[in-house]
């Protein structure tokens, strides 16, 4: 597939993301806010700090550039945890292409406002296509192949199904 997800955030749900959508055969970039963190992941092809034992297919394009991810992407996956999804999406706003659909598998709430995921980043961004995937499902579980189910919510038909 021609299709590029930038996922943001490299914790165990998009670590999971990035595999998944790596073996369906997209071309995926996983970013994540540490060099550090980011160059251990490239070195094991493991994300050893919240997603061990998971081998990371090779496509997977690793990186901490704030730019980078987001170039060629015609999706953008945002799985930062709850707590830092406005500081991490105010540091990357300058570089976010115009457009691009963000969909969240984020789960929780901001303490502080009691928003959900989707509309700190509404909140944040130009208006844009916004999905959110959510369910009873758990990283660990996903890597596995365990049953999981998830469901797709967005103002947009398309977006949703997609």
């Amino acid at each position: 597939m021609t299709e590029k997800i930038g996922i943001i955030g490299d914790g165990a749900m998009g670590t999971v993301s990035a595999v998944i959508l790596a073996n369906k055969g997209y071309s995926v970039s996983l970013w994540g806010y540490n060099d550090e963190q980011i160059l251990q992941i490239k070195t094991n092809r493991e994300n050893r700090r919240f997603l061990p034992g998971v081998r990371l297919p090779i496509a997977i394009e690793l990186t901490a550039d704030d730019k980078q991810v987001f170039a060629k992407s015609s999706i953008i996956i945002s799985a930062v945890p709850c707590v830092f999804v406005r500081e991490i999406w105010s540091r990357l706003l300058e570089h976010l292409p115009a457009h691009v659909p963000i969909v969240s598998v984020t789960k929780g709430i901001e303490n502080d406002t009691l928003q959900r995921p989707t509309q700190i980043i509404s909140e944040l961004v130009t208006p844009r296509s916004l999905a959110v995937l959510s369910g009873p499902n758990i990283a660990f579980e996903l890597a596995r192949s365990l049953p999981a189910t998830a469901t797709a919510a967005s103002s947009d038909p398309t977006l949703a199904q997609l």
